[in-house]
C-alpha cells in the first residue's frame, strides 16, 4: 500500500530525512531490549487471537518485525520509502511474513483503517519527536479501538545519563557539521515543545502507565561508527563527501579514549503507554 507522501512537521523533505539510512539502520541499530517488546505485547491481552497493531514511524521495521513475531499482525507506516525496502528486505530475511509495509505520513493513521478496520494498538518507537504528536495521536483516536492503546517507545528514558562517549561524538559532529542540528542533508531539525508522557496526557489517550527498563549496550569501535550512519544528522548523505573524513577523526578521538575497543553504557529504556479513560478502568 503506498500513498501521496506529505510532512505535516515543518519539513519539506520529510521523506528524505533519512536518506542513506536504510542498510546502515538493519546493520547498526540495536533491538529494542526485550523487557520493552514484552511489555508492549502484554498489552495484547485486550486484543483478538492475533492483535492488529500500527507501528508509525517504523524505519526497517526494528520494532514492527519484533512485534510481529510476538504475534501481531502488523501495518508498519513510514514516510522513507527506502526504509521500508530496507524492512521488506530485513522480514524476508528474517522470514516475517505478517507485516504489511506501507509508506504514509504518521497523520494519515485513520484513513488506513479503510479496508482493514480499526487497530487494536499502534507504537511509535524512537520516532516521536519527528511527529506533529498532536495531530497523530488525533488520527489514532480515530484508528484504535475503543479499548485499545498507544506505546511509545524511547531507548533512552527522560531525565537519564546518555553514553558516555555521547559529548565526544557532540564535539565531533560540531566540528565537522557546524552548531545547527540537521535533519538530513541542508535542514535544521525541529525541537518537540514538552514531552511526549506531556502530549499524550493532553489527548484521548491520558490514561498513561510508563515502564522504565535498565538494559547495557556494548560496542565495538566499527559498530560505533557504523552507528553514526544512521542518524539524520551524521549520515552519509548529510555528511556528503567529509564522511570520511569524519570517521576517520572519530576513529581516532574514540580510540583515544578506549584503547581497547570496547564500548559500553548502561541505559534505561521508556515505553510510554497511554489509554481512553473509559477503557482503563
Amino acid at each position: 500500500m503506498k500513498q501521496d507522501v506529505h510532512s505535516t512537521t515543518g519539513y519539506t523533505n520529510a521523506n528524505g530525512i533519512f536518506a542513506s539510512c536504510g542498510a546502515p539502520y538493519v546493520t547498526y541499530r540495536r533491538p529494542h531490549p526485550p523487557a520493552v517488546v514484552d511489555y508492549i505485547a502484554s498489552q495484547f491481552g485486550r486484543a483478538t487471537a492475533q492483535p492488529r497493531i500500527l507501528d508509525l514511524g517504523c524505519g526497517p521495521g526494528t520494532l514492527a518485525l519484533d512485534l510481529a513475531e510476538r504475534g501481531a499482525s502488523v501495518t508498519a507506516v513510514d514516510v522513507s520509502e527506502e526504509m521500508l525496502a530496507a524492512g521488506r528486505d530485513w522480514a524476508d530475511a528474517r522470514g516475517v511474513r505478517s507485516v504489511t509495509w506501507c509508506q504514509a505520513d504518521a497523520t494519515e493513521a485513520a484513513a488506513l483503517t479503510k479496508d482493514t478496520g480499526l487497530f487494536d494498538g499502534a507504537t511509535v518507537a524512537d520516532a516521536f519527536h519527528w511527529m506533529d504528536r498532536p495531530r497523530v495521536l488525533a488520527a489514532l483516536d480515530r484508528a484504535v479501538r475503543p479499548d485499545g492503546f498507544v506505546a511509545v517507545v524511547g531507548y533512552r528514558a527522560p531525565g537519564t545519563q546518555r553514553e558516555w562517549w555521547h559529548p565526544l561524538l557532540e564535539q565531533l559532529r560540531l566540528r565537522w557539521l557546524g552548531s545547527v542540528n540537521l535533519a538530513g542533508p541542508a535542514t535544521a531539525y525541529v525541537e518537540s515543545a514538552g514531552g511526549h508522557e506531556e502530549v499524550i496526557r493532553r489527548s484521548a489517550f491520558s490514561q498513561v502507565s510508563v515502564l522504565r527498563a535498565d538494559y547495557r549496550r556494548t560496542y565495538t569501535l566499527d559498530e560505533l561508527v557504523g552507528l553514526q550512519r544512521t542518524y539524520a544528522y551524521s549520515s552519509a548523505a548529510t555528511l556528503g563527501d567529509r564522511q570520511g573524513a569524519f570517521e576517520a577523526d572519530m576513529r581516532r578521538t574514540l580510540t583515544a579514549a578506549r584503547p581497547d575497543g570496547v564500548f559500553e553504557a548502561d541505559l534505561q529504556a521508556a515505553v510510554i503507554v497511554g489509554r481512553r479513560p473509559a477503557a482503563a478502568g
